[in-house]
């Protein structure tokens, strides 16, 4: 009787029997034991014969269903992996003395890159890095998926949307100025992070470069400042901008722009100040005015030294 489902069963034992009887021979034994024997021998070979796989009408379809979920499964992962490493943006510029850059990214950042500076960034969908040698003012478009990251001479500074200033030239101290937001910087040793602190609008952290080389003292590395005026320096429009400056912050920026060495002296003996600090005798000396992009060194370090009574030595 035929199977109605037309589906196969494995063979029983009868069956086998009749299959193997079908080519069996008839000779002459010496004993009915011994015809038994070869009978037997004839059926477990039989037996040994691997059954062919039979592909039936819904497993090849089955089979090709899966087979393009999993290369579609595939295609997907890599095609989010390259999505998620390809570089969206990028670029690399560099001032010369005098020189202002203002570079807009494609993601609405735009970095104000300050005289003898030079800047590289590199945007994906899940970072933006920046590598900084010298200063910039930043204003950083928020994306809480993609934080800001910049580097520069073993120092990081993180943030997700905010305004601030970065100075760091090979040989000075770092130096932070927060506009509006919140950033993090961080001092790291070979990839290890020393110390970091937090600042808002009004901070500014100064780095310490004795106490950053010296493994023993990493608690004093960064030395922060809670009451900026933020006004006292502009420089971004290309005109320097001095507005109750104090005579450190006027140095650092006359320098900054003409990349000059300066010491300053006031007339009266034995006082010296420098942009790493002030003496107490010049602490309160403060300085308000306005130089063009185009007026030579000479003039603006002639106009400080007549108002404020002091001598500008290059170095």
């Amino acid at each position: 009787m035929s199977n109605p489902n037309n589906t196969s069963h494995p063979e029983s034992d009868i069956d086998q029997i009749l299959k193997v009887s079908e080519n069996y021979k008839y000779s002459f034994e010496a004993s009915n034991d011994d015809a038994w024997n070869k009978f037997s021998a004839a059926r477990e070979a039989e037996k040994q014969v691997p059954t062919p796989f039979k592909v039936y009408k819904n497993t090849s379809r089955l089979l090709r269903v899966a087979a393009a979920v999993a290369i579609l499964a595939v295609g997907s992962w890599a095609f989010w992996l390259t999505t998620l490493n390809k570089t969206l943006d990028a670029g690399q510029f560099a001032t010369n003395a005098g020189q202002i850059e203002q570079i807009t990214m494609k993601d609405g950042s735009v970095i104000t890159l300050n005289a003898n500076s030079s800047v590289e960034f590199k945007v994906t969908e899940k970072s933006r890095e920046i590598k900084l040698q010298g200063m910039a003012h930043f204003e950083v478009a928020k994306n809480p998926n993609a934080p800001f990251v910049i580097e520069s001479n073993n120092n990081k500074v993180t943030v997700l949307g905010t305004g601030f200033d970065v100075q760091s030239y090979a040989g000075k101290p770092l130096q932070v100025t927060v506009n509006h937001g919140k950033v993090k910087v961080e001092k790291l040793s070979n990839s290890t992070m020393l110390e970091s602190v937090i600042l808002t609008k009004g901070m500014r952290v100064r780095e310490n470069l004795n106490q950053a080389n010296a493994a023993n003292k990493r608690s004093q590395i960064f030395a922060v400042d809670s009451n900026v005026n933020l006004d006292a320096v502009k420089w971004e429009s290309g005109n320097l901008i001095f507005t109750n400056a104090p005579i450190d912050d006027v140095v650092n920026a006359i320098e900054t722009r003409y990349s000059k060495k300066i010491q300053v002296r006031i007339l009266k003996p034995t006082c010296i100040i420098t942009p790493t600090g002030t003496s107490n005798q010049t602490s309160d000396l403060q300085f308000t005015g306005v130089f063009k992009n185009t007026d030579e060194f000479s003039t603006v370090v002639k106009t400080i030294e007549i108002a404020l009574g002091l001598q500008f030595e290059v170095k």
